[in-house]
């Protein structure tokens, strides 16, 4: 798309996808955002759900998710008129505040901490944004 193309290759979905996953690590990572999210998602209450599902299982919903986006991301961005650099990140922001809007019930009605709403959703919009991005200058 960074030239005009807006045909994705496998390759490009990749990229978008390798980006997404560096992107978790950097924001979840405990020197980041990783620990203060542990500690609002699993509160003494909750510890013992910590680890409920197997790491084969969490990544790969993560890779499955990024996969998703990507593919999501390629097909929507030229439809919003993503033919700049800036178009697409300005779409990928609508697109995520449009999905952090749906998600708002769920916050008050599953009574989730407010700073766990907040870093998944910020982790949410830099997946999208980074994932425009990489698609656009590939």
């Amino acid at each position: 798309l960074g030239s005009g193309n807006q045909v994705w290759t496998m390759l490009d979905i990749i990229l978008a996808v390798v980006a997404a996953q560096f992107t978790g690590f950097l924001w979840y990572n405990p020197q980041t955002l990783g620990s203060v999210w542990l500690q609002l998602t699993y509160p003494p209450y909750r510890k013992h759900e910590f680890g409920k599902y197997p790491d084969s299982v969490c990544y790969g919903s993560a890779s499955l998710s990024a996969i998703t986006v990507a593919l999501i991301l390629s097909y929507v961005l030229p439809y919003l008129g993503a033919t700049s650099l800036w178009a697409s990140v300005r779409s990928a922001l609508l697109l995520s505040a449009l999905t952090a809007a749906v998600e708002l019930p769920h916050l008050t009605f599953g009574a989730q901490e407010i700073g766990m709403f907040a870093i998944d959703k910020g982790h949410n919009t830099a997946v999208m944004v980074v994932e425009a991005v990489v698609l656009y200058l590939v």
